[in-house]
């Protein structure tokens, strides 16, 4: 399959190499709006006649002016929007050897002007911009009523193993950022997060795996950037959002969002609420041998989880000045959840023969908050590009859970218990808190040149007391076994200097980032602490050249880090079940990752990447196990380097009017070399991933999407992941008032989206199969109130950099 869709990809480039080489030819032509006066700020778009795609992209300048530079030769036609204002075409033109002059394109005023007028079905779900994928799903129905992590996973690049731990290109290591600013987390913490996010608020997802010096070093595979909603709109306005699904069990959210803009001053809010029941299924087989004698787990596991999630953002941006901008804003959402995890375990010589049965289960009562504050300040120094930028922010996570476990075991009948039943008990609350604030300073330099320079401090700080207790004798006894107060903390102090500047066709971006980590892993239970200091430097550098507007390339280069997360280093030991567990290493080192890219882009449109990273002190999952007291156990270690190459294609294309589509593919190689439970290793192994995103326009308020994703087998150091495939199904209906709208999707049609591994390495011999409910049918109302009118006669100086604190 992988080699016909690469072959089918080569066609189509060759196709369009052919059809569309470039020339000198340009386009040009004016905007005017229905007093016969020109258009600043138009969108225009230069499509081909017969298949409607965009070959190029333009904006009017306060002339009404727009030119398409070295247009390609063939048939076009113009298409131009304004908000405010019904969008207009033109006729139908050839480019040939001479520049075209398009008759003035006249947009007048619309009867119903909501919000922004765009071009819908015209520009694809998954772009390229500033070397990012991005992929909007603002509009998207397969995207409405879920949460955050659901969206995420559906990015280009990225997946998710059977934990939900985020992979970008195959790698593990990624830094999870929301509007730019880090969430300070990873692993379970992160999940849980994620999961507590209302994905009705977000407008899209940036996946980048390269970095400046600007941004955080954090991060060996790449960044993934949840860039959230924004009302611009004049006056008073919301939206009302409720969904409702069914899954195995029935969920549903609702929010709501209001916006209030006038003069200098915006105030806004957004409340949700989340109600969601799942059930995951998991079976494991695992064999351990003991002098040649043979234990064998036939496990059936079944978690229910039921979650009631708040959710709410409010804060305000008020201008205080021609050249000063402020922004305050408060994040937060709690997380109830209620879980259940009931597992039976057939062990004996093989699978197939019982010798025992043990009957697990646990319930869990937990409570996951998260409270965030941000104030941002926006300066401009003169008119000639100094500015200067603080932003401080403060963050809490809190989690508390408490366990209660019961194991019985059983005869080979399953009737009769050989022993009482074993009673357990936990308690695990996590605090984490967190401070971060930084300065930057921006200037031009030279006629095309821009120099940032900046700091940034840091501290964060975990806590986790966490005790495990034993019924013995009516009353309960503590384990000092499992009971464990770990503290860490973490301060990074950062400075950097960025470089960008254009010299001709050539474009280079240099800079150098410093960062000095001052760490402390204190275990009090077992007084043992582990304090590190250290200094690193990350370079990183970028050369672009523009052959024409059609024709761009780039190469560029980073170092990265990844610092162990907060659970990894606790050297605490997470019971999975009574044979299976997860230990922390308190001695855990940072990898460290050089990233090398190659990115073209072929007529603003097709992108393709060529990634290489190499990772040294890689932290890498190693496993042990007891075959006296038959358990095993998952603990994580520095333990090798790691080779990753990938390749990133993405292809949109509009089949006639009425469907339009997004191909993305990645296929990635991955070598490593270590040692894992005592044993070298030595494998490589190959990826492929494609995700096909199709937009069908059926009539003027209806449409339909279907995505449709792939993954192949892989190896994963001493994991053998098997075969992923799934197809979501959406559709849309606006309604005539243009403020409300139905949605109806459908994830995973067929039931196929299930994580499959196995290991057979050295004494470790597992099965494992998980599905996570994700077939679910959703149905979702929008309704949107208040002005929708823009007022277009205001110049609007907001920029990305004032409005990132919304």
């Amino acid at each position: 399959m992988a080699r016909i869709i690469a072959l089918l990809f080569i066609s189509l480039n060759l196709f369009i190499g052919t059809a569309f080489s470039a020339q000198d030819t340009d386009v040009a032509g004016i905007i005017l709006n229905g007093d016969n006066q020109p258009i600043n700020g138009a969108s225009v778009y230069l499509m081909t006649s017969k298949t409607g795609i965009i070959i190029k992209t333009a904006v009017t300048n306060e002339q009404g002016v727009y030119t398409f530079v070295k247009a390609p030769k063939g048939e076009f036609y113009v298409e131009a929007s304004s908000i405010g204002l019904a969008k207009g075409r033109s006729e139908i033109f050839t480019v040939g050897d001479v520049q075209v002059k398009v008759p003035n394109i006249i947009l007048t005023t619309e009867t119903r002007a909501i919000g922004e007028v765009v071009v819908q079905g015209q520009i694809p779900t998954i772009s390229q911009q500033n070397g990012k994928l991005v992929m909007n799903v603002e509009n998207s129905s397969i995207a409405a009523g879920n949460n955050a992590l659901e969206i995420v996973k559906r990015a280009p690049g990225v997946s998710a193993d059977q934990d939900d731990n985020l992979q970008l290109m195959g790698q593990s290591g990624i830094n999870v950022t929301i509007d730019g600013r880090q969430t300070y987390m990873t692993g379970e913490q992160l999940t849980n997060f994620l999961k507590s996010t209302d994905g009705n608020q977000i407008k899209s997802v940036e996946v980048s795996t390269t970095r400046s010096a600007k941004d955080d070093a954090e991060g060996t595979a790449g960044t993934i950037n949840i860039v959230m909603k924004k009302n611009k709109l004049e006056g008073f306005n919301g939206s009302f959002v409720a969904s409702a699904g069914q899954g195995l069990f029935l969920r549903g959210n609702s929010s709501l969002a209001l916006n209030y803009r006038k003069g200098n001053t915006t105030v806004f809010g957004n409340y949700g609420y989340t109600q969601l029941k799942q059930r995951f299924a998991i079976d494991l087989e695992r064999n351990i041998v003991d002098d040649g004698v043979n234990t064998a787990f036939d496990q059936s596991s079944s978690i229910t989880e039921t979650n009631k999630i708040h959710d709410f953002r409010f804060g305000v941006e008020q201008k205080t000045s021609d050249r000063n901008t402020m922004a305050i804003q408060f994040t937060g959402n709690t997380n109830g959840e209620y879980g259940e995890n009931g597992s039976v375990s057939y062990i004996g010589p093989q699978i197939g023969l019982v010798d025992s049965v043990l009957n697990s289960s646990a319930i869990t009562d937990a409570r996951f908050s998260r409270f965030s504050a941000n104030f941002n300040n926006e300066f401009r120094i003169d008119t000639n590009g100094r500015k200067l930028t603080f932003d401080f922010d403060w963050g809490a996570f809190r989690n508390n859970a408490h366990t209660d476990y019961e194991n019985k075991t059983y005869d080979a009948s399953y009737t009769d218990l050989l022993y009482a039943p074993e009673l357990q008990r936990s308690g695990t609350p996590v605090n984490i808190d967190i401070i971060a604030t930084k300065l930057d300073y921006t200037q031009k330099l030279g006629k095309k040149g821009v120099l940032e320079t900046g700091l940034k401090y840091s501290n964060v700080k975990s806590d986790n007391d966490i005790s495990f207790e034993n019924f013995i004798s009516d009353s309960w006894v503590n384990d000092v076994d499992r009971t464990n107060h770990f503290v860490y903390t973490e301060e990074i102090a950062a400075a950097y200097l960025d470089y960008a500047g254009t010299f001709g066709k050539w474009g280079i971006k240099a800079g150098l980032r410093g960062e000095y980590t001052m760490s402390d892993g204190n275990s009090i239970t077992q007084a043992n602490r582990v304090a590190r200091e250290y200094f690193d430097l990350f370079p990183s550098a970028s050369l672009s050249y523009n052959l024409n507007e059609n024709h761009v390339l780039s190469l560029s280069y980073a170092k990265k880090i990844q610092r162990p997360n907060y659970r990894k280093l606790n050297p605490f030991e997470y019971f999975i079940d009574k044979f299976t567990s997860e230990r922390g290493n308190a001695y855990l080192q940072p990898q460290y990752t050089d990233s090398y890219a190659l990115n073209y882009t072929l007529f603003k449109m097709f992108n393709i990447t060529a990634g290489y990273n190499y990772t040294y002190d890689a932290i890498v999952e190693s496993m042990g196990q007891d075959s006296v007291a038959k358990t095993t156990w998952v603990t994580n270690e520095n333990l090798g380097k790691v080779h990753n190459g990938f390749l990133n294609i993405n292809a949109p294309a509009r089949i006639g009017k009425f469907w339009s589509m997004n191909n993305n593919i990645t296929a990635v190689y991955m070598y490593f070399d270590g040692v894992i439970a005592g044993t070298p290793l030595k494998n490589d192994t190959y990826m492929f991933q494609g995700t096909s995103m199709n937009t069908f326009k059926i009539t003027k308020p209806l449409s339909a999407e279907l995505v449709a994703r792939y993954t192949s087998p892989f190896l994963y150091n001493i994991y053998t992941l098997e075969t992923r495939w799934n197809v979501d199904l959406g559709t849309t209906y606006n309604f005539k008032d243009q403020r409300s709208s139905l949605k109806l999707a459908v994830t995973d049609v067929f039931k196929t989206n299930r994580t499959r591994l196995h290991t057979d390495f050295a004494d470790f011999s597992t099965k494992i199969s998980q599905y996570n409910d994700a077939q679910t049918v959703r149905l979702t109302f929008t309704y949107k109130f208040g002005n929708m009118k823009q007022n277009i006669s205001k110049k609007n100086t907001d920029n990305d950099e004032k409005s990132r604190a919304l």
